[in-house]
């Protein structure tokens, strides 16, 4: 039995969007197969809400039988954080998604802390390859890569 609210309120929160949102992507139009390029509309949201959903269900089962923990200060780094994502947002036009992801895993883990430099940048450079190599090779989807397009293309 789950105890307390914090994680079951959420979890059926995500649950009801990504229900909402997976109906919607049922009126997503089909491109025929002969026009395609890698994956239809509506798989990738499909895609992102399943894992969503997952995720939810994970939480609200994680959530049974805990107490109720005391909620700490939010720290000065959750708001350095918050700027972070929010600059991410307005640079990503710029930037594009694989040097936005690089600056971001770079600044974050400093931000927050972290000694071991080699190992944040060793982060910062294989997240954003990992995610440019699985959607352009694995799903066959161009990101917008800002300045670096016309060395990506």
């Amino acid at each position: 039995m789950i105890r307390h609210w914090r994680d079951l309120l959420p979890g059926g929160v995500l649950l009801v969007l990504v229900g909402v949102l997976y109906g919607i992507t049922a009126g997503f139009d089909r491109v025929p197969p002969s026009f395609a390029q890698g994956m239809q509309a509506a798989d990738m949201p499909r895609l992102i809400l399943v894992v969503i959903a997952v995720l939810s269900l994970v939480m609200i089962y994680q959530g049974r039988g805990q107490e109720e923990e005391a909620k700490p200060a939010i720290s000065w780094r959750m708001w350095a954080t918050a700027l972070v994502l929010l600059a991410a947002v307005f640079l990503f036009s710029l930037l594009g998604l694989t040097l936005t992801t690089m600056l971001t895993c770079l600044i974050i883990p400093l931000l927050w802390g972290e000694r071991r430099r080699l190992y944040v940048l060793i982060y910062a450079i294989a997240v954003p390859a990992c995610i440019y190599l699985l959607f352009t090779f694995a799903l066959k989807l161009r990101l917008p890569q800002g300045v670096l397009s016309p060395w990506l293309t």
